[in-house]
């Protein structure tokens, strides 16, 4: 199956992950703190969903993206406290939300089961994406996203 062109483009991947970037993402950078670039790669998520929102499409891609972006503002809010989140799966940072004081043990249950029951079967299509989930979920992800800027009153978020 394996064809010479996929050959290629697999290896040229490869060795693009080897390098430095020579045109990196603007926002990200100049970066060092983790917790600053988590917080930055949910302000360029937000913005990329709201841009695919504004053009009624796509909204897998939102509904992925927005769920990526919940992760990265809780975890640049619990990194931004003291707290390690170095090799998290994905909904365990929703524990480390209690833990820091973010939010109830409650809201971090229904974020984690928002995200099991709904993420990935938007993501792997068992079900279908659609424009009023992308609306609430890319609602959702920039209300938090704000509140979360706002409690930290951290001057390094890019979002507009």
């Amino acid at each position: 199956m394996t064809s010479k062109e996929l050959e290629t483009a697999l290896a040229d991947a490869e060795d693009a992950f080897q390098r430095k970037p020579t045109n990196p993402e603007v926002g990200l950078e100049h970066v060092s703190d983790a917790a600053v670039l988590q917080l930055r790669k949910a302000c360029r998520l937000l913005d990329a969903a709201g841009f695919l929102l504004d053009r009624n499409g796509h909204f897998t891609v939102i509904i992925e993206a927005c769920f990526v972006s919940i992760e990265r503002s809780i975890q640049f809010y619990v990194e931004e406290k003291g707290y390690d989140v170095a090799g998290q799966r994905h909904t365990e940072v929703y524990d480390l939300g209690v833990q820091a004081g973010l939010f109830s043990q409650d809201i971090a249950d229904r974020l984690e089961a928002l995200w099991l029951e709904n993420r990935s079967e938007s993501y792997y299509r068992t079900g279908v994406a659609g424009e009023y989930r992308a609306r609430m979920i890319y609602r959702l992800g920039r209300q938090l996203h704000n509140e979360i800027v706002q409690l930290t009153r951290t001057q390094d978020c890019i979002c507009e």
